[in-house]
């Protein structure tokens, strides 16, 4: 197995669960009322934090979750009840989560949360990151250093990923601007009813997990 099948090993199946481009109707959404020059921030500001996110699980994502006993399936759940927050507070207000009211500074870093996690870097490219990571490099065909070489490759692959999905955002401003201001506010309200399904889902699948574990299915 040669560098570029290594790498592709990592980059494809990251990508894939990353989907950058589901996201940008979230990211569309509840940056409507944005400056294009705050959109931009907050677009650099997401694939930053998530790119961040997915490289320290790269360099010790099983080590940490042994070490906290923490399984997938509690990722799974606890990025569920975060998203459902998110979705129920857009389908509410019709507005981005976290919004401030008149007069009051807004205080929540909407690229930390629901963008970069649990959006692009959430339980799915956890585990992708982590798993590519541990059966890669028990893979016979490796040589050491191994684990350097993985981990290079592993850190170009979120590079990547992260500035395709930087570019996909960089797209919302055509979006916004065909649905206006009426239309992003109905728009925001559909995704966030869709946020609040993902949101389950994640739950769901978590739920399912455990107790596929506890050989209760």
């Amino acid at each position: 197995m040669n560098l570029i099948e290594l790498f592709l090993a990592i980059f494809i199946p990251l990508f894939i669960i990353v989907n950058p481009s589901s996201t940008l109707a979230l990211f569309s959404a509840i940056t409507s009322k944005y400056t294009k020059k705050e959109r931009r921030t907050t677009a650099k500001n997401a694939v930053r934090y998530a790119a961040i996110l997915l490289i320290i699980f790269a360099i010790a994502g099983s080590s940490i979750l042994s070490y906290l006993q923490i399984e997938i399936y509690s990722l799974r759940i606890a990025g569920g009840i975060l998203l459902a927050f998110v979705g129920l507070d857009m389908v509410r207000r019709g507005e981005q989560f976290g919004e401030s009211q008149p007069n009051k500074e807004q205080k929540t870093d909407l690229a930390l949360v629901p963008l970069a996690m649990p959006s692009l870097s959430g339980p799915g490219a956890i585990t992708v990151t982590i798993v590519s990571m541990t059966t890669l490099q028990a893979c016979p065909e490796l040589f050491l250093p191994s684990w350097t070489i993985l981990l290079i490759l592993a850190i170009l692959a979120i590079i990547l990923t992260m500035i395709i999905t930087y570019i996909i955002f960089l797209g919302s401003d055509i979006v916004i601007k065909i649905l206006g201001k009426k239309g992003m506010d109905a728009f925001t309200r559909v995704m966030g009813l869709l946020t609040v399904a993902i949101a389950i889902q994640f739950t769901l699948t978590g739920f399912q997990d455990w107790m596929l574990q506890m050989g209760l299915i």
